[in-house]
């Protein structure tokens, strides 16, 4: 009798354990991204080429291994065959409608744009170009999505990925939290997705993996000296 009621007892300890168990709660490293490039949108049209990458980054921008507030953000790089003029971008997807000046970057040697706006569902957008000091009809530029439905979703890859670099992710989770920040950025290559991310500990060094976009392998990496 006594041997059963000790049996019951121990049952029921184990019972008020599992749901402690159940309580405990993974990393989520989602959660310590400061940059993510989720798409990416392509097209030339002529002497006119067009980059447009949607994302999410952290303001103020900040590689000290601490993920900070992001905003999403909507950025367009435009090639064209006269640098000495300024061109203006229109365009619309959704619910958005935009008409923007574009900025000339000297040491690229392209016209840029960016504004925080909701990202895209569209495969594809038309981008209309005016240039500023002519009278020339505008070239509209289609810009299609590289991202195919096979490309990994954020979560899915760093999961993927953690598991490949265990050593590394482990030594920088403590308890249920990570001490690091992300970056990760879509990547395309001759109708290829690639997915680079870079992990940056509070020391700001960076660890930094090419991964295929399609099932995360990890095909690069490198590390930074100090």
């Amino acid at each position: 009798m006594k041997k059963a009621f000790l049996a019951g007892c121990a049952l029921l300890c184990l019972a008020a354990l599992v749901p402690a168990a159940g309580c405990s709660k993974k990393v989520d490293l989602t959660d310590y991204v400061s940059e993510y490039r989720s798409d990416i949108y392509m097209g030339t049209e002529g002497d006119y080429s067009v980059f447009a990458s949607v994302s999410f980054r952290e303001y103020p921008y900040v590689a000290d291994g601490n993920a900070g507030e992001t905003q999403q953000l909507f950025e367009v790089t435009l090639s064209v065959p006269d640098n000495t003029k300024t061109y203006s971008i229109g365009f619309s997807y959704g619910n958005v409608s935009k008409q923007a000046e574009l900025s000339f970057d000297s040491v690229m040697m392209v016209h840029t744009w960016s504004e925080s706006l909701p990202a895209p569902t569209e495969k594809e957008i038309d981008l209309t170009i005016t240039c500023e000091e002519e009278e020339s009809e505008p070239v509209t530029v289609r810009a299609a999505s590289v991202k195919t439905e096979n490309v990994l979703s954020l979560g899915k890859l760093l999961e993927t990925v953690s598991a490949q670099e265990s050593e590394r992710f482990s030594a920088l989770t403590s308890e249920h939290t990570f001490l690091g920040e992300l970056y990760v950025r879509l990547l395309s290559e001759a109708d290829d997705c690639f997915y680079y991310i870079g992990l940056t500990d509070r020391n700001g060094k960076t660890f930094s993996m090419l991964c295929d976009a399609e099932n995360g392998e990890v095909i690069a990496t490198k590390e930074q000296q100090q």
